[in-house]
């Protein structure tokens, strides 16, 4: 899949080492050192013997087309590039385990902002680094690691926790929130908006929580008790990255009160499904990802109109937040309370880790 090829292998096909630099930003797209895919026909000469190792020809006309270059196919690309340097490493040892970022890209766990790194990996007596590779001697114990193509790497709740240490709380939140909704809900997105959630999801949530990271946080030599904070507080109900940071900027503003994924009905029909309300004073909050925009353009937009005038005709005060505002917890709060001060009045303990 996606043309993955090794030096030594375009080396046997005859190519001295001076064509296949000539090939890299034509035909050749390098993914670390001695590791290429081939992304396109190329015409030139002494690039066709490439073509022997084109056998996936929809990751060429990917690329022929442009796709890779389209602003809503940027970030997609970008992680996808990276997940396949870490699948196609070369030189991982007996007992590496990948772990951190780089376990949470093989799981496909969004993060947001993370540029491209080192391997991240585990091992048990060894600690090395180079350009590639980052290894710390770090154990993994067989319950705490899975295999994802072929790779040894944490499993994704083992994966969550390792991250609230490297990326922080926030990020660690946000990745405990899409395990515990994959486990629960599964992974195909598109039928859970359709058919909406099950009844009598939320109590299912603590059982849950429990099963998934109860055991490797017993485990844990160090953080246990932050984790254990989070754990309290996360729910499979947010929707994306940035829905979690706006829950994690919600607790830590000590406003716990608050229902997600909230519909809106109109006789039998459902006008709208709130990201957060509080329904003791009627605020309602959206958190707006900018890929609908980019996928949906003014046809979202007005439909989005539409419903928040019905929804201020209904006596609810709703807040919309643009993605930049949920990634810093000052801008969020000074929005949220500027445009709905009542909320003070419901703080509770703030969340301190």
């Amino acid at each position: 899949m996606y043309n993955v090829v090794h030096f030594q292998d375009l080396r046997a096909t005859g190519a001295a080492t001076t064509e296949i630099s000539s090939a890299l930003g034509c035909c050749l797209l390098k993914l670390d050192r001695g590791v290429y895919s081939v992304i396109r026909r190329c015409k030139v000469t002494s690039h066709r013997r490439f073509t022997r190792f084109a056998i996936d020809a929809a990751w060429m006309e990917y690329h022929e087309t442009g796709r890779h270059r389209e602003r809503s196919q940027r970030r997609k690309y970008q992680e996808h590039l990276d997940r396949l340097r870490i699948l196609h490493y070369p030189h991982y040892r007996s007992g590496d385990v990948v772990w951190g970022v780089s376990a949470a890209k093989l799981h496909k766990l969004g993060l947001f902002d993370v540029p491209t790194q080192p391997v991240n990996v585990a091992h048990p007596v060894s600690s090395s680094r180079t350009g590639s590779l980052t290894r710390r001697r770090i154990s993994v114990c067989e319950e705490d690691s899975s295999e994802v193509d072929g790779i040894r790497v944490t499993t994704p709740e083992k994966t969550a926790l390792a991250l609230i240490t490297v990326l922080g709380p926030v990020s660690g939140f946000a990745v405990m929130e899409q395990v515990l909704r994959r486990s629960m809900l599964g992974t195909d997105e598109e039928a859970i908006f359709k058919m909406g959630y099950p009844p009598g999801t939320m109590s299912l949530v603590t059982d849950a929580v429990e099963g998934l990271f109860g055991p490797p946080i017993s485990r844990m030599l160090r953080g246990a008790k932050n984790a254990q904070k989070l754990t309290a507080l996360i729910t499979p109900l947010s929707e994306s990255y940035a829905e979690s940071r706006a829950s994690f900027n919600l607790h830590l503003l000590g406003l716990h009160n608050f229902v997600q994924q909230f519909d809106v009905k109109e006789g039998y029909r459902t006008l709208t499904r709130l990201d957060f309300l509080f329904e003791d004073c009627g605020v309602a909050l959206y958190v707006d990802g900018t890929q609908k925009y980019v996928d949906g353009g003014f046809d979202v937009m007005n439909k989005e109109s539409r419903q928040h005038n019905r929804l201020l005709s209904l006596g609810y005060k709703v807040i919309r937040f643009k993605f930049g505002e949920v990634m810093n917890v000052a801008t969020f709060s000074r929005k949220l309370f500027d445009q709905a001060p009542e909320l003070k009045q419901q703080c509770a303990k703030k969340l301190v880790l």
